[in-house]
Order: structure tokens, then C-alpha cells, then sequence
């Protein structure tokens, strides 16, 4: 039998009916500590929570809002007195779509004071993608426009507007410098000076950050070293804080119910098909312009390539809108082929 340590560390749990508490619970796994370690190191776990599935399990279901919390404040740096899921999940829900949702952000948070905190778990890398923060970030701040209760001035309806906190967890490189910044925000400055905007005015705007999970440099002082490990499943470290661990336990394969473990497997296997139809079709179009050797074998691998996403995506459900940015093709182009191949 194999002991699960995060999940043993934060629960009590019960040997021939005799209750083990929470302390006693800590002292009986720090003897295992070693083994469980090596054994996660090696084999590791089934699933990571970048997985769609499990994210939104870990940090959007109603009662996780401490984890969440604790995430967002790493990233942040920056202390919130209170987090409130604006969007929480349920399985059910997930179920209901049957599959992973990509029209929308992974998690949706308020703070006490009113603004928002978004947080979108990104595996893949799409053309577009930063224009689809910026569109994901500005429909969550238009979200509060006109709302008569919120307004600091009565009949001005941009005064009801909140400060928005886009939270971009990124599985790929997305800037050149990556290696050097793990976690990198983005607001107005001055194209001049560099001035920013917040310290010469003070209003509700919008922040993006965007956090790499591929160059990240880990520093000993820095919270966000023990979030890091959790995303790449490597084994917590000594002085892993019991929130992170909690984490850990809510991802354990060994904690997920049947039916999580379905669901689990359907965003793995979505995530699998889409990578490995845009990976074929990159690679045949590259084969086919390599040993045609000309321009006119060239643009013909490059069609087959767009047919084989446009289709596979198609069949998965994926709007028309999405899979033209992903093609970078127009909806007219994107629906020609699909009435052509049916």
C-alpha cells in the first residue's frame, strides 16, 4: 500500500477504528518522508494539475477559496483579505459540456474590495493568444460597468468599474526572455519615460500577468518556488506550507473519485488529440514542401496542414471563430472547408 503524504499530512484518518490525529498523522509520514519522495520523484503521478479538469477541481470549487487564496497571492505578491468564486465548479457542470470549455477563463475570483482575479490555465500555445487575454480581460472589467450598487459616483456609470488581476499560468515560453522572468506584469507606462499610469493617477485598471512554468527561476525566498513544483508534480519540499500541500492531496490520484479520474482522463485525452493533430499536420506539411521542393508542394503541405486542425478541431466541437484564429484563416475559408469535407 502506498501512502499518500500531502493527503495524510492535512486529514485525520482512523487504523482499526482508533482515531489518528492530525499531529500524530504528521510524526507517523515524516518517517515515510524519504521513501514517498523518491517514489514521486521516480514514478510521479498520473495527472498534473495543468491538466483543465483538475484545475478548475484544485482552485474553482466552492470551500477551495483558501487554496485559491494562497495561489493568487504568490503570484500577486500581494495579500488579499478575502477571495469569493464567482464561478465555482461542479463536476456535474463539467459533465454537462463534456468537454473542456475554451471559451471562457479557467477561474473567475473576487476580492473584498470589489476588483476581479482571473485565472487562465494555458498548456498550449495559440496564435492570438495575447489578443485573447486582452479580450478575456476587458469583457471581466466591463463585467461591474453600470451596476447602480457599486457605483462611487450615483449616475456615473464608470465609477462602478473594478480593477482586474489576469492571472496567465503559461505550460510554453511565451517571450523571448523568458529564462530570466518567471512571472512578469504588464500595465500602461509612459513609451517615453516609463512612467506608469497608476502612479500618476490612481484608478481601477488592468493588470496581466503571465506566469511560465517552462523557464521559471526558482529563488529560495520566493513563495512561489513551492506553486512552481506543484504544477511540474515534483515532490514538495520541507518547508512546503500545508496549503500547498492541500493542493497536492486534491490532485493525488489516489483521492479522485471514479468519476474525477473520467473526467481527468477526457481533458488529458482532448489535450493529447488536439496536440497531436496540430503536431502530425505541422510535420506533413514540412515533408510535403520538403520533398516536392517547390513552392507548389510547399503551399500544398501548408493546406493539408490547415484542413487536418480545421477539421479536428471541428469535430471537437470548437467554434468557427476559434479555429480561424488558430489557422489564422477567415470564418469564410474555415467553413468551406468544413461544408467540403462533409
Amino acid at each position: 500500500m502506498i501512502l499518500s503524504y500531502c493527503y495524510l499530512k492535512y486529514s485525520e484518518f482512523k487504523i482499526d477504528d482508533m482515531e489518528i490525529s492530525r499531529e500524530m498523522s504528521i510524526c507517523i509520514i515524516e518517517s515515510f518522508k524519504g521513501l514517498l519522495n523518491k517514489i514521486t520523484e521516480g514514478v510521479g503521478l498520473m495527472y498534473r494539475p495543468t491538466n483543465d479538469f483538475l484545475f478548475k477541481k484544485t482552485f474553482a470549487t466552492s470551500g477551495q477559496e483558501d487554496v485559491t487564496k494562497a495561489l493568487i497571492e504568490a503570484i500577486l505578491g500581494r495579500e488579499f483579505t478575502e477571495i469569493t468564486l464567482t464561478n465555482p465548479y461542479t463536476i456535474e457542470a463539467y459533465q454537462a459540456k463534456g468537454r473542456p470549455e475554451s471559451t471562457e477563463v479557467d477561474l473567475l475570483a473576487r476580492d473584498s474590495k470589489g476588483g476581479y482575479v482571473t485565472i487562465e490555465m494555458q498548456v498550449q500555445r495559440d496564435p492570438f493568444f495575447l489578443e485573447r487575454v486582452h479580450y478575456y480581460a476587458g469583457g471581466v472589467y466591463r463585467k461591474n460597468y453600470g451596476r447602480k450598487a457599486e457605483q462611487i459616483i450615483p449616475e456615473n456609470r464608470y465609477s462602478s468599474l473594478k480593477q482586474v488581476y489576469s492571472i496567465n499560468i503559461l505550460d510554453f515560453p511565451l517571450f523571448p526572455k523568458d529564462d530570466e522572468e518567471g512571472i512578469r506584469t504588464f500595465i500602461y507606462r509612459d513609451r517615453e519615460n516609463g512612467e506608469a499610469l497608476m502612479d500618476i493617477k490612481t484608478y481601477d485598471g488592468i493588470e496581466l500577468t503571465f506566469v511560465s512554468l517552462t523557464n521559471y527561476n526558482i529563488s529560495e525566498d520566493d513563495r512561489f518556488k513551492h506553486w512552481w513544483r506543484f504544477f511540474k508534480m515534483e515532490a514538495p519540499l520541507e518547508d512546503a506550507p500545508d496549503i500547498v500541500l492541500k493542493a497536492y492531496a486534491e490532485v493525488d490520484e489516489v483521492n479522485l473519485t471514479e468519476e474525477e479520474r473520467k473526467m481527468a482522463d477526457l481533458a488529458q485525452k482532448y489535450q493529447d488529440d488536439f496536440e497531436a493533430a496540430v503536431g502530425t499536420a505541422r510535420y506533413e506539411g514540412r515533408e510535403e514542401g520538403r520533398l516536392e521542393g517547390r513552392e507548389e508542394g510547399r503551399a500544398e503541405g501548408a493546406l493539408k496542414k490547415a484542413t487536418a486542425i480545421i477539421l479536428n478541431m471541428h469535430h471537437r466541437g470548437e467554434s468557427i471563430d476559434k479555429i480561424a484564429d488558430i489557422v489564422m484563416e477567415s470564418k469564410e475559408d474555415v467553413e468551406k472547408v468544413i461544408r467540403e469535407e462533409a
